[in-house]
């Protein structure tokens, strides 16, 4: 999917660009620039993918020594932690350790704090605090809309934002809090 100013329109990647791929990172991920031109109302050739600013990237599930970008020419990620399912700080650091080694900076967001007292809370926040000195950690919850206003206000226009973590944490309704949508 490519996406212009005006509209959304579905890519296919010219031949020459397909078979000079030497791995999956060659091909166009979420957030790359690229060069396209238009042949149909609704769809666009892909010429070629600009270079990247950074690429958060993880080992690719099944293909042993090969990489898969997850995103693109991000600048910030957004690493979104339940407090109510399998809290890990490891998994935290896991995340940490991809946004660092690809120059993005990262965030630290708590979700769903309602759902915990504010002892435990104190506790889940003064324990990432004392193993990451260095990233700020936001404490939200969008039932309750506690901290959203304090996390909007760390995000500026011009710039690239992601979500990272494991599925139910909420991500997609943080998205939608953000966004109003």
């Amino acid at each position: 999917l490519v996406r212009t100013d005006e509209k959304e329109s579905e890519g296919e990647l010219l031949g020459n660009l397909r078979y000079a791929a030497q791995s999956r990172s060659d091909y166009p991920a979420v957030g790359d620039w690229v060069a396209i031109s238009a042949y149909d109302d609704d769809k666009v050739l892909i010429h070629a993918v600009y270079p990247r600013r950074s690429a958060l990237e993880r080992q690719a599930v099944g293909k042993k020594g090969e990489k898969q970008i997850i995103a693109a020419n991000v600048d910030t990620a957004l690493i979104v932690q339940a407090v109510d399912r399998d809290f890990s700080i490891n998994r935290i650091e896991r995340y940490l350790t991809i946004c660092y080694a690809a120059h993005v900076e990262p965030v630290i967001v708590l979700s769903k704090v309602d759902l915990i007292d504010e002892l435990a809370l104190k506790d889940l926040i003064d324990s990432i605090n004392t193993r990451e000195k260095k990233v700020a950690v936001f404490p939200i919850s969008n039932e309750t809309q506690q901290g959203i206003d304090e996390l909007k206000n760390i995000l500026e226009k011009g710039k690239t934002y992601c979500l990272l973590g494991s599925s139910g944490v909420g991500k997609s309704t943080l998205l939608n809090t953000i966004t109003g949508k």
